[in-house]
């Protein structure tokens, strides 16, 4: 027979003598605890045991969040974790499925339309480290309270938001979409003030030259690389109108935001009609922003100077 031998008789209890049998814990008569002994096991109960303890440590990797995962990047030694990145992409898809629709990322469209909002996002997510980074450097390290909720209050007022739509459409809690407002007004204040400087000419050729700089000293490692689909190109450029429209570069938060801003302004007074967004792309030479209705772009301007014009 298989077995794990081992003594099998009654054996006695340490405190009183009394004997007691071999499986017992507790001595019948006293209730003090029994030395545990070797007994006669089966060899499939010693197998369940074993394969008990490794479902324990599987549970423990999914209870304790798994051992240490590969983050998916690393900005100047700082962690981009996967938890984050998750995280973010949920909101990202959320927000674009509430403006858009829930087959936004359906169907051969949708999974291009999900690798492209992928590559965007981890290169905005290393952009924004950096930026943090150099503005607490700088020493931009809170932003003010009041302010923060005056912008919340306004957001919840223009879209008619309540606090638990926060998590229900964005995807984001209101605690978690506070701190979010107060990272943008970090880096806005600090972009504005130890970057620009207050200039009003040549705001973004100033700031991509410093944000390139900011770039080619810092160190920055991506572990995840997406296969993403042909960029969205210039509709000025196809024609070779301008020079350089190829290569889509950052844009300054507050010109990209101006640039959104005016664009979708100019098209809802010429259509008579609000539910639109808009996405400004800025492509070296010029500055462009689509008009984005059901997931398609219906109207391309280019932003220059505070102006928009149709393409």
């Amino acid at each position: 027979m298989n077995e794990v031998s081992g003594i099998h008789s009654n054996r006695p209890c340490p405190s009183c003598d009394a004997r007691n049998e071999q499986q017992n814990v507790y001595c019948v008569h006293c209730g003090q605890p029994l030395p545990i002994g070797r007994r006669r096991v089966k060899a499939w109960m010693v197998l369940s045991v074993l394969i008990g303890l490794t479902h324990i440590g599987v549970a423990g990797y999914f209870i304790t969040g798994g051992f240490k995962s590969k983050p998916v990047g690393r900005v100047n030694g700082e962690e981009i974790t996967r938890k984050e990145f998750s995280s973010r992409l949920d909101r990202a898809k959320r927000l674009y499925e509430f403006r858009f629709g829930k087959d936004f990322f359906k169907g051969a469209a949708g999974d291009e339309n999900l690798i492209r909002l992928k590559a965007q996002l981890l290169e905005e997510v290393v952009t924004e480290k950096l930026l943090l980074q150099e503005a607490k450097n700088g020493g931009y390290a809170n932003a003010p309270e009041k302010e923060i909720e005056e912008q919340i209050g306004a957001i919840k007022q223009r879209h008619g938001l309540s606090e638990a739509d926060f998590k229900s459409k964005l995807g984001v809690g209101l605690l978690e979409f506070k701190e979010e407002l107060k990272k943008d007004w970090l880096i806005s204040q600090f972009v504005e003030k130890a970057v620009l400087k207050g200039s009003q000419d040549n705001r973004e050729q100033i700031f991509q030259e410093w944000l390139a700089a900011v770039k080619s000293r810092g160190k920055i490692e991506t572990y995840e690389k997406f296969d993403a689909p042909p960029p969205i190109q210039s509709v000025c450029c196809k024609g070779g109108g301008c020079a350089g429209g190829e290569k889509v570069r950052s844009l300054d938060p507050k010109v990209e935001k101006e640039a959104r801003t005016k664009a979708l302004q100019y098209y809802e007074a010429k259509k008579g009609k609000n539910g639109a967004s808009a996405r400004a792309i800025n492509f070296g030479c010029h500055i462009q922003v689509d008009i984005i209705e059901e997931g398609k772009v219906v109207l391309s301007l280019t932003y220059e100077r505070g102006e928009v014009k149709e393409i």
